[in-house]
């Protein structure tokens, strides 16, 4: 159940937003001269993204912890405890000047030299139309090698992409050989069936810390949710489906392939949405209140602001 990183060379720099960045706790302008840095991303990695709402990074405790376990797995050690991960963080958030934006931590390991990177990366969130009406997926034929192992495998990345690009898909639901569908592309995926929710076992998918939630709010509402898979064949018996994910939440299917599914107006993936956008903010109101996010100590800022490096 770990996260492996494989990147292409100057995939990271390219996916990289904003005017800083932070390496082993310095701070970095991101003028080209700066970028690469980025790299020397190789070897062995292990990386998480977090969404930032409103300043604060949402579960954090949860994604560092997904985080050092993809490490220990991988037999590697993160050279970040979690406060500096924290300051860093908040210090982008500050110097960035943006406070709704996902975060990518990369600890990468090569010829023994240890590199730690925190930055912004581009952040598509859904608008409220989407969460309205639902996206368009697809049926893909394909599913990961080893599901709990996260790779940046760029052809078989780049097929789904040119399947959804081709389709005009928001996503692609992935089909092993079986006929099962097993998860999103870049997502978990949930089913609404005979008023039970379903979802394939987490033995089989990426563990997700939104699906995590998902499920713990099912539980709130009493609602029956069962880690069985679903045929693609079983389709036409579902009354909605949703994905879950850090930068999408929940959100509803509104059709697979030419299959329309009504699942926005399902009164309870309503309830599920519902609620969990409730604990969201309940979070991240519970972290404003303990001054979560609010920046590095003065000695800390001190040290990243002068290890600074100007552009030309």
């Amino acid at each position: 159940m770990f996260t492996q990183i494989i990147v292409k060379e100057n995939e990271m720099r390219r996916e990289a937003i904003s005017d800083f960045f932070i390496a082993n706790h310095k701070l970095y302008s991101t003028e080209n001269e700066n970028m690469d840095i980025f790299d020397q991303i190789g070897g062995s990695s292990v990386y998480e993204v977090i969404k930032i709402v409103d300043g604060i990074p949402l579960f954090f405790e949860e994604h560092i912890g997904r985080m050092k376990n993809s490490a220990r797995l991988s037999e590697m050690t993160i050279c970040k405890n979690e406060n500096e991960i924290m300051e860093e963080i908040s210090m982008l958030v500050k110097n960035n000047r943006c406070k709704n934006i996902n975060v990518k931590l990369v600890q990468t390991w090569s010829e023994g030299k240890s590199l730690f990177l925190t930055c912004f990366i581009r952040s598509e969130y859904p608008g409220r139309k989407v969460y309205a009406q639902g996206i368009h997926t697809i049926l893909f034929q394909g599913e990961r090698k080893s599901p709990h192992i996260k790779t940046i495998s760029s052809s078989f990345r780049d097929k789904v992409r040119k399947a959804r690009e081709i389709s005009g898909a928001y996503e692609a639901l992935l089909v092993d050989e079986a006929g099962y569908i097993a998860e999103g592309s870049r997502s978990n995926i949930f089913f609404l069936k005979q008023g039970r929710i379903y979802t394939p076992p987490i033995e089989t998918v990426l563990p997700g810390v939104t699906r995590r939630h998902v499920m713990q709010v099912c539980k709130t509402l009493e609602t029956q949710v069962r880690e069985e898979p679903l045929h693609f064949g079983e389709l036409p018996e579902i009354e909605g489906a949703f994905i879950t994910g850090t930068t999408v939440d929940v959100l509803p299917i509104s059709s697979v392939d030419d299959r329309k599914i009504l699942s926005a107006s399902a009164p309870l993936i309503q309830k599920i949405k519902e609620q969990y956008d409730e604990e969201v903010k309940t979070y991240v109101t519970l972290r404003q209140a303990q001054g979560q996010g609010q920046g590095p100590s003065t000695e800390n800022r001190r040290v990243l602001l002068s290890s600074l490096r100007p552009g030309p």
